[in-house]
Parts: C-alpha cells; sequence; structure tokens
C-alpha cells in the first residue's frame, strides 16, 4: 500500500488529480521582492517568500507567471515605469536562464516542452499600464523580450486607462487605450483586467477580438471590494472566454478581514509617505513600509484556506467551472489563507476541491487547464 493510499481515499485521489493536471499560477510578484538581490538562487528553497523552485515542484506547479510589477510613482518620472519594467523581466530572463529545471517560455507549445523536459515554464506578464508609457513602441518592446501579459493598470489610473478604487478620470479606456488593446491582440498578448475600474472592464471586453483574463481577482459578491469582479462581471468575462484567477489574499477573500486591513493599510502609506520624506528613497521606504505592514497583519485573525476554495466555488457555479483558475499574488501580499502558507501547500487546495463535489476533470480545468486553453487560443 502507497503512503498516499495509507492517508485515505480522498487523499490519494487529491495526490493522483494534482499530479495528473498541468497547474497554471498567473500571478506572483516574486521579481519585485528577490530578483534584484545580487546572487539570488532561485534555486534553492528559502525560508522567507512564498515561491522558489523547490517549493513549485513541491506545489506540483507546472507553469507559474513571474511579474514585473511597476510602481505608481514611478509614472512621475519620465522614462522611470518602462525602464523598471525592462529591469524586471532582464532580471527574470537572467535569474531563470541560470536555474536548472525552468525556463522561461512564450506559448502553448513552450509549455508542452518545458513540461516534456520536466522543467517548470516561467511566463512573464507586466502589471501596470503606466509601464509602456502612452507607447504602443514600448509595448511592441516588451513582448519581443518575452512579456505575454499586461495588467492594463494597477492601484493606480494611467493615461489611458482608469483603475478600481480612485474616482473615475476616464470613464473606461480612452482612444489610445481602445488602440492598446487592439495592439495586444495583434501581437497575441493576453490582455489582464485584474486591478481596473468596471467601466475600464466592460470597454476591455468590448474592444478585445479575443479572450481577456483577470490574472489575481475574486469574487464579490464573497467578499465587497473594489479589486474583486461582480457576478455581472464574471459572467461577461465568461462569455468572453475568459479566466479568472482567484487571488490567496485574506483582504479580497474575506470582508471582515478586509475592513481590518485597510485600517492598518492606511497607516502603512503613511509611514512610507514619511520614510520617502525623511530620506528621500521611495523603493527603501516601501520595503520599510512593507515590513511593518507583514507584522501588523499578523495579529490579524486568520482567514482559512477553505476561503480560496468558496471563491473558486462561486467563480465557478456563477460564471462556469470553465472559467476560473489560480492567481495567488505569492509574493505580492503580506499575508496569506491559514493552510496555504506558500506554493509547497497547494494540494491541499486541490484535496479541498474534491471534497466539495468538483469531479476529476473539473478540478484539473481549475488547477491549470483552463488558463492553458485560453493560452493556445490567445498565444498560439
Amino acid at each position: 500500500m502507497s503512503a498516499e493510499e495509507r492517508a485515505g481515499p480522498m487523499a490519494a485521489a487529491a495526490a493522483r488529480v494534482h499530479r495528473d493536471a498541468v497547474i497554471v499560477d498567473t500571478h506572483a510578484d516574486t521579481p519585485t521582492e528577490f530578483f534584484l538581490e545580487p546572487g539570488y538562487d532561485f534555486g534553492a528553497r528559502h525560508e522567507n517568500g512564498h515561491i522558489d523552485l523547490p517549493r513549485l515542484r513541491e506545489g506540483g506547479v507546472g507553469v507559474q507567471f513571474l511579474i514585473a510589477w511597476v510602481p505608481a510613482e514611478k509614472a512621475e518620472l519620465p522614462g522611470a515605469s518602462f525602464a523598471h519594467a525592462l529591469e524586471l523581466v532582464d532580471a527574470i530572463h537572467r535569474v531563470i536562464g541560470r536555474t536548472a529545471g525552468a525556463r522561461v517560455v512564450v506559448d502553448a507549445d513552450g509549455i508542452a516542452g518545458a513540461r516534456a523536459a520536466g522543467d517548470v515554464a516561467i511566463m512573464i506578464g507586466v502589471e501596470g499600464g503606466h509601464a509602456i508609457e502612452n507607447s504602443i513602441d514600448n509595448l511592441r518592446r516588451l513582448y519581443a523580450r518575452g512579456v505575454r501579459y499586461l495588467t492594463l493598470t494597477w492601484n493606480n489610473h494611467n493615461d489611458w486607462a482608469d483603475a478600481a478604487g480612485p474616482p473615475p478620470r476616464h470613464g473606461g479606456l480612452t482612444t489610445f487605450g481602445r488602440d492598446v488593446v487592439r495592439e495586444m491582440n495583434r501581437l497575441r498578448m493576453l490582455v489582464d483586467v485584474s486591478h481596473v475600474a468596471e467601466s475600464t472592464f466592460y470597454d476591455a471586453l468590448e474592444v478585445s477580438a479575443a479572450p481577456v483574463i483577470a490574472s489575481h481577482s475574486c469574487a464579490r459578491a464573497l467578499a465587497d471590494h473594489p479589486r474583486n469582479l461582480t457576478d455581472d462581471q464574471l459572467r461577461a468575462l465568461a462569455r468572453a472566454g475568459g479566466v479568472v484567477g482567484v487571488n490567496f489574499f485574506p483582504t479580497f477573500l474575506d470582508a471582515r478581514y478586509g475592513a481590518a486591513y485597510a485600517r492598518i493599510d492606511a497607516e502603512r502609506h503613511a509611514r512610507e509617505a514619511r520614510a520617502r520624506a525623511a530620506h528621500g528613497d521611495p523603493d527603501r521606504a516601501r520595503r520599510e513600509a512593507a515590513a511593518w505592514l507583514a507584522a501588523r497583519c499578523a495579529e490579524l485573525p486568520p482567514v482559512p484556506i477553505t476561503a480560496v476554495a468558496d471563491h473558486i466555488q462561486h467563480i465557478a457555479a456563477t460564471a462556469g467551472t470553465d472559467h476560473v483558475g489560480l492567481g495567488s499574488d505569492f509574493d505580492g501580499i503580506p499575508a496569506v489563507p491559514d493552510g496555504l502558507p506558500d506554493a509547497a501547500a497547494l494540494p491541499r487546495l486541490t484535496e479541498l476541491l474534491l471534497a466539495r463535489g468538483f469531479d476529476d476533470d473539473e478540478v484539473r480545468k481549475i488547477l491549470g487547464g483552463n488558463f492553458l486553453r485560453v493560452f493556445r487560443q490567445v498565444l498560439g
């Protein structure tokens, strides 16, 4: 009898399904946190953070999107946003290039090739449309460097698209913003609508000739946060053939946690502003404030891993099982669900989904098959 069988029939079934699935996570901010450190070894298991190659392997992840996130303040200085995006994209290529067992890929064939060789497929996204600095040529340059999705906004509006949260500036996409989406379609780049305002969301769906994704979002019906998608948005995304990657951040999973987090996050922003004024280094100020925030988050009542399953279940019931996946936001969030501390713990989620009545094929779709379908359709 195998160890899986001794653990019980549900655990054995979950292990089998998890092992057979191509698991896709569409959002991790690991490059921002670690890849600019001299000599950082992605191939080693680390005690800090949520993702490295050993933990991806332990969690069964076959495709991991690593993100070049561009802070909002970079837009204050001409040239800084695009330069920062390129710096992180280059760092991804450099770090993954020296990591045996991982490879950067750009399409479905690349994913298949990595899987056949036993490698983890790494894909690249850029978070924040201000990264292109209002230049279609810059968008093309990012694509040429292997970037395969652009999140149209981050938490800040840019000159051509409104973000979720702040008061409207454009009422959605401007004429140039629509041109950006059309060019992404032409390039065969995924359009990512996480972080965008509802008006931008619907404009993007109207303009895009290809399915769009929400790389790291949750269901607003379960946690009323402007970053989450309403049921109408979920259904619209599904009609357009897209997929939502469920975010693991407790603020987006649980409304009570979100309210508590909002209070301490306001203090985080104030601390960051004071530190930036004191020493003039925005990156240092962000790191200092983030460390303070993580310590405060550790004091909040934890949100269980079952909340992730709740959002997956709700999106599947609302939009269809073919339109939900995983978008952890690992290494970009100051707290994680209890029971899901890092990528190595993902098999626990598979067991939960099977226990809730999803069949084997449905779970394999949720773990990665749905995103693979969109990748084949959009990226080729």
